[in-house]
C-alpha cells in the first residue's frame, strides 16, 4: 500500500507538471503580442479626467479696436502692462472671475460661466507727466452692419448708446413682423395654388396667382447689448492705472502699466490674388516693395487702406498671452477697402490706361479633374461675385509697370504706388555653359599639372 501511495503521488505531480506546460506553452506562443495586450488591457481601464484647479482672481477684460473690428481679451493677474492703440475707443472692465491653468495649451483661461461680477470702484489714470484723470463706468454698445461690418463699426456711449440700442431693437422687430406678414402672403400663395390646381382636375377654372411674394432682404445689423465698463481714448504715451474701491481702498493687483501706442506710418496694402491660385493672395504691404509676375498671368488686385504697427504691442493687445513677439518688428494690419478708387496703370513714368475695380465670379470646371475659371460677373446669370478686383495681365516681352491708386477727385493715393516687373526667364544654353566653366576650369588645370609632373620625370 505504501508503494502504490507514492507511485500515486509520482504520477500526480507528473500530471501537474504536464498541465502545466500545455498552458504555459500557448502563452509562450502570444509573447510576441505581449505589447499590444498590454495596450488593450490598459486602455479598458477607467481613467480618472484632469480637472485643473480653480482660484478667484481679478482681471481686466478688454475690448479693444483692432482698426478694423473690435476683439476681447482678458489680462492676467500676472500680466504687468495693457496695450492700446492710440486715439480710438476701447473698453475696459474690471471682473471677478475663476482663472486656471490649461496645460495643452499653457494659457491661463478664465471661467466666464462659473464667475463673471464687475467690481465696483473708480479707474484711476495716471500719465508720464504724473496728470492723474477719474473715470466712471458708462453704458456703451457696439454695432456693424455685416454687409460692410469694417466701414460700419461704431462704439456709442452713455445716452446715445441707449438710443441707438432702442432703434436697433425696434428695427429688429419691425423685420420680424415682416418676416411673419411674407410668410402669411406665401401660405395664401401656396394656398390658392393648391385650389387652382384642385379645381382644374374638376374642369373647373379659379384664377391661378401671379407669382410668390419677393423674399425679404436679409437682416444684417448687429449690436451688442447696453452694458458698463470704462471707455478710453488716449494719445500715445505711457500711462499707469489702477481700480479704487468704494471705500477709498486699491483692489489688489488692478494696478498695471499701460502702454498706448500709434502707427508707425499710412499706407495702401494689396491683397495679390493670382488667377492660378486665387484662393492662395499674396500681401504687398510695403511701396517699397514690387510685384513680381510670370509673362502672360493675370492676377487680381485688392487694396486696402492699411497702418503699420509694433508686433508686440499690437499682438498683445488683441491676446494679452500672445507669446513668440518681438519688439524690435513691424505688422501691417489691413483696414477698410478702397472700393471707389481707380486704378492706374504708368509705362515709363506715362499714363498707359486704367482699371475699374470689377466684380468676378469663380466657376468650377466639370467633371473629375479639379479646376476653375474666373469670369467677368454676370448680375442675370449668378446670385452673387466671387470677389471684387483690378485685373492685370502681364504681356509677353511686356516692360515693368507702376501703379497707382486714384480717388474720385483724380488725386493720387498716398503710399499705392507699386512696381509690377515681369519675371524674365533665363536663356538655358547660358545657365548650363555657366554651370559647366567651373568643371571646365578644374579639368584644364588638371591637365597641366598632369603634364608638368611627367616633363619633371622625363628631365630627372
Amino acid at each position: 500500500m505504501q508503494i502504490y501511495h507514492e507511485d500515486t503521488k509520482t504520477q500526480r505531480r507528473g500530471r501537474r507538471k504536464y498541465f502545466f506546460l500545455r498552458a504555459f506553452v500557448p502563452l509562450w506562443s502570444l509573447s510576441k503580442w505581449f505589447p499590444f495586450l498590454t495596450v488593450l488591457v490598459f486602455s479598458a481601464l477607467p481613467v480618472a479626467a484632469q480637472t485643473p484647479e480653480r482660484r478667484e482672481a481679478f482681471v481686466w477684460s478688454a475690448t479693444v479696436f483692432a482698426g478694423v473690428q473690435y476683439e476681447s481679451t482678458f489680462y492676467p493677474p500676472e500680466s504687468e502692462t495693457l496695450y492700446l492703440l492710440a486715439d480710438e475707443s476701447h473698453v475696459l472692465a474690471p471682473r471677478s472671475t475663476l482663472v486656471y491653468e490649461w496645460p495643452i495649451t499653457n494659457r491661463l483661461l478664465a471661467d466666464w460661466l462659473a464667475r463673471n461680477e464687475m467690481v465696483d470702484g473708480t479707474l484711476h489714470l495716471r500719465d508720464s507727466a504724473g496728470r492723474e484723470t477719474l473715470l466712471e463706468v458708462t453704458d456703451y454698445v457696439i454695432q456693424f452692419d455685416g454687409e460692410a461690418p469694417a466701414e460700419t463699426v461704431a462704439l456709442y456711449t452713455g445716452g446715445e448708446a441707449v438710443a441707438q440700442y432702442a432703434a436697433f431693437d425696434q428695427a429688429r422687430g419691425a423685420y420680424g413682423d415682416a418676416l411673419h406678414a411674407q410668410f402669411r402672403l406665401e401660405q395664401e400663395y401656396q394656398s390658392a395654388l393648391t385650389a387652382a390646381a384642385q379645381a382644374a382636375t374638376k374642369s373647373e377654372r379659379l384664377p391661378i396667382p401671379d407669382g410668390p411674394p419677393p423674399p425679404l432682404p436679409p437682416f444684417t445689423r448687429y449690436s451688442t447689448e447696453v452694458k458698463q465698463a470704462f471707455v478710453l481714448n488716449l494719445p500715445a504715451g505711457e500711462y499707469t492705472l489702477w481700480l479704487e474701491r468704494p471705500d477709498g481702498s486699491e483692489e489688489p493687483s488692478s494696478r498695471k502699466k499701460l502702454h498706448v501706442f500709434a502707427p508707425r506710418r499710412y499706407g495702401v496694402g494689396y491683397s495679390v490674388m493670382p488667377a492660378t491660385k486665387w484662393t492662395v493672395p499674396e500681401q504687398s504691404n510695403d511701396p517699397h516693395n514690387a510685384i513680381y509676375a510670370l509673362p502672360g498671368s493675370t492676377f487680381y488686385l485688392q487694396p486696402f487702406a492699411g497702418f503699420e504697427v509694433n508686433e508686440l504691442a499690437y499682438a498683445r493687445m488683441i491676446d494679452a498671452q500672445a507669446a513668440h513677439l518681438r519688439a524690435d518688428r513691424y505688422v501691417w494690419v489691413h483696414t477698410t477697402p478702397y472700393a471707389g478708387a481707380s486704378l492706374q496703370l504708368f509705362r515709363q513714368d506715362q499714363l498707359a490706361g486704367e482699371a475699374a475695380n470689377l466684380p468676378y465670379f469663380v466657376r468650377q470646371l466639370p467633371g473629375a479633374s479639379l479646376g476653375y475659371e474666373i469670369e467677368a460677373f454676370d448680375v442675370v446669370a449668378e446670385r452673387s461675385p466671387s470677389f471684387y478686383g483690378y485685373a492685370i495681365t502681364v504681356g509677353d516681352g511686356q516692360d515693368a509697370l507702376r501703379i497707382q491708386l486714384a480717388d474720385a477727385d483724380g488725386q493720387l493715393v498716398p503710399g499705392s504706388s507699386r512696381e509690377i516687373r515681369p519675371i524674365r526667364a533665363a536663356n538655358r544654353r547660358v545657365v548650363y555653359a555657366l554651370s559647366l566653366l567651373p568643371l571646365l576650369i578644374g579639368g584644364a588645370v588638371l591637365l597641366w599639372r598632369r603634364g608638368r609632373v611627367e616633363s619633371m620625370r622625363l628631365d630627372e
